[in-house]
C-alpha cells in the first residue's frame, strides 16, 4: 500500500492529529520536513495521498521560497491522478493556487473563530459530521475566492472560503483543526511578537483553547478517519 506523504513547513505546524489518525487507519506515512532542508518530490507516483500543512510564508512568495512552486506542481500531479489531498491553511492556499485561484494578503484572522458549514458540507463524506456552527483556531492573513467548479464547505465572517473540495478527494481547509491543546499552546508561545503586532491577546487564545480544543479535536479525528477512507 503506497504511503501518505505529509509536508511540514515549520516546527510549530506539524500534522498533529491528522498524522495520528492516518497512521491508525493502517496506512504508511512519510513526514517530509521542508524546515529541515528536505526536498519536494517531483512526482506523485510513489504516494497514495498527500497532506500539506501550514506555514508563515504566502503563495505569492514563490520567487524567494522555491519549494512553494514545487509544491503547487506536485499538487497538480495529485489532482491529475485523482489521489486524496488534504491542505491545511497554507496547504489550502497552495491547493487553491494549483487550481488557478489567486491568493492575496489581507487582514489577519487569528484566534478561536466561529466557523459555519456551507450547504454542500452537510453531505460531504469528510465534513458531514461537523456541527453546523463550531469554533476553530484560525491563524492566517491570506485569502482566496472559491475556486470555480469546487464544493464550498466552510466559511467565517472574515474568510468567506475557509474550506473547499476539488472533485471527490481533494480538500483545502483553512482552520487549524489538526491541532490539540498542547500544539496551540506551543504555537502561541512561539508567536508572541506576531500577536503583539496584530493586537491579539495570547491569554485570550489560551483561555479559548481550554474551552474549545478538546471537543474540536474529537470532531477533527472523525474527519481525518473519513479522509483516510478515501485512500482506499
Amino acid at each position: 500500500m503506497p504511503e501518505v506523504l505529509f509536508i511540514q513547513h515549520q516546527a510549530a505546524e506539524g500534522p498533529g492529529t491528522i498524522f495520528e489518525e492516518v497512521k491508525k487507519s493502517g496506512h504508511g506515512v512519510h513526514l517530509l520536513r521542508i524546515d529541515r532542508g528536505e526536498s519536494v518530490p517531483r512526482s506523485a507516483e510513489a504516494w497514495g495521498g498527500i497532506v500539506v500543512m501550514g506555514g508563515s510564508m504566502g503563495v505569492y512568495d514563490q520567487g524567494k521560497v522555491p519549494h512553494l512552486k514545487e509544491e503547487i506542481s506536485l499538487l497538480k500531479m495529485f489532482l491529475k491522478e485523482e489521489k486524496p489531498i488534504l491542505g491545511i491553511c497554507l496547504g489550502a492556499q497552495l491547493l487553491a493556487s494549483a487550481v488557478g485561484v489567486e491568493v492575496r494578503p489581507g487582514t489577519k484572522e487569528i484566534g478561536w473563530v466561529g466557523v459555519r458549514k456551507m450547504p454542500e458540507a452537510f453531505k460531504d463524506p469528510v465534513l458531514r459530521r461537523l456541527p453546523e456552527n463550531f469554533f476553530a483556531l484560525m491563524w492566517h492573513g491570506d485569502y482566496f475566492e472559491l475556486p470555480a467548479g469546487t464544493a464550498h464547505l466552510l466559511g467565517t465572517d472574515k474568510c468567506a472560503c475557509a474550506g473547499f473540495r476539488v472533485g471527490k478527494k481533494a480538500y483545502g481547509l483553512v482552520p487549524h483543526l489538526e491541532m490539540n491543546a498542547a500544539m496551540v499552546d506551543e504555537m502561541v508561545a512561539g508567536s508572541r511578537k506576531e500577536l503583539a503586532a496584530t493586537g491579539v491577546e495570547p491569554a485570550q487564545i489560551l483561555e479559548d483553547t481550554s474551552e474549545y480544543a478538546d471537543p474540536v479535536e474529537e470532531l477533527a479525528r472523525i474527519m481525518w478517519r473519513s479522509w483516510a477512507a478515501l485512500l482506499g
